[in-house]
C-alpha cells in the first residue's frame, strides 16, 4: 500500500491494528516545526508549542504531521530545509520518535507506543525557485511525505485560495505527476477551487485537504465547497477540519 492511501484510510479516524495493537491517530497539520526553530523550543518542550510531544501523548496522537512552512517573505527553500533539520534534530534525540515514510514503519511505531513524524511542506514555494523538482526529490528523500501545493498565495505552479488565483500551471501539472510518482500526498487546503478540481478530478491516488471546512457552512475562501468536498472524497482522500474560528464563524 503506498503512503496516500495509508494516510486516506488512517485519517477517517481511527485504524485499528490487528492482534490487539494500538490504534493510529493522526493529527493532520501542526506548524510545530516553526515555533521549534523561531522559538528555540525542543519537541518535549512543556508549553509553547501547538503540538508538543507531552500534548501529543496526552491526546493519543501518534502519527502528528509536521509542516514545514515557509513564509511569504525570505529565502524559502533556507527556511524549509531549517525547518525539516529541527524535525530531524528531535527525531534523532528523543526516545520513541521518529520519522515514519511507509504504511510498515507508521504501524510498527504505533505498536511500539512511539510518535511517528509525517512530514509536510506547507507551499511549494518552499521548493525554491532553481530546480524544485530536484528539490522535491532530495525532500523526499529526507523524508517529505505531504506537499501542499500553496499558501496564501499563488506560484509557479498553481492558484491560491488566498488571493483567487486559476488552476494548475504547466509546471504544477508536472509537480503533481512527480509528487505521484514519489508517492508524496498532494494537500489541497489553501488551493484555489481551480487548482482543487484540477487536482483531483480523474486523480488515480487519493488527495487530502488537510485543515478545511465546508463553504456551504461559512462562506470562507480557504473552505471547500460541495463540488471540491466530492472531488477530493471521490479519489479516497479526506479533509481535515480546521479548528480556528475564522473558518468556522462566530460563536465557534
Amino acid at each position: 500500500m503506498r503512503f496516500s492511501r495509508f494516510l486516506s484510510a488512517t485519517l477517517l479516524g481511527l485504524l485499528a491494528l490487528p492482534a490487539g495493537g494500538a490504534a493510529v491517530q493522526v493529527d493532520l497539520h501542526l506548524d510545530t516545526p516553526t515555533q521549534m526553530l523561531v522559538h528555540g523550543l525542543p519537541f518535549d518542550a512543556p508549553s509553547g508549542l501547538e503540538g508538543g510531544l507531552a500534548q501529543l501523548r496526552a491526546g493519543g496522537t501518534n502519527l502528528p504531521v509536521m509542516v514545514l512552512w515557509p513564509p511569504r517573505k525570505g529565502d524559502h527553500l533556507a527556511r524549509a530545509r531549517a525547518l525539516l533539520d529541527e524535525v530531524e534534530a528531535e527525531a534523532a534525540r528523543l526516545d520513541g520518535v521518529r520519522i515514519v515514510r511507509s504504511p510498515d514503519e507508521a504501524r510498527a511505531v504505533a505498536e511500539g507506543g512511539g510518535v511517528g513524524l509525517i512530514v509536510a511542506m506547507e507551499g511549494a514555494h518552499g521548493l525554491g525557485e532553481a530546480d524544485p523538482f530536484g528539490e522535491l526529490r532530495a525532500f523526499h528523500d529526507r523524508g517529505l511525505s505531504i506537499l501542499g501545493l500553496t499558501w496564501s498565495f499563488s506560484n509557479r505552479f498553481a492558484g491560491s485560495s488566498g488571493d483567487g488565483g486559476g488552476g494548475l500551471t504547466e509546471e504544477g501539472r508536472r509537480l503533481v505527476a512527480l509528487a505521484r510518482e514519489l508517492g508524496i500526498v498532494v494537500d489541497l487546503s489553501h488551493a484555489s477551487r481551480a487548482t482543487t478540481l484540477d487536482v483531483c478530478r480523474d486523480s488515480p491516488v487519493p488527495v487530502i485537504a488537510s485543515h478545511s471546512d465546508a463553504y456551504a457552512l461559512r462562506a470562507h475562501p480557504r473552505n471547500l465547497t460541495d463540488e471540491e468536498i466530492r472531488c477530493i472524497a471521490a479519489t479516497g482522500g479526506v479533509i481535515g477540519v480546521n479548528f480556528h474560528a475564522t473558518f468556522l464563524g462566530s460563536p465557534a
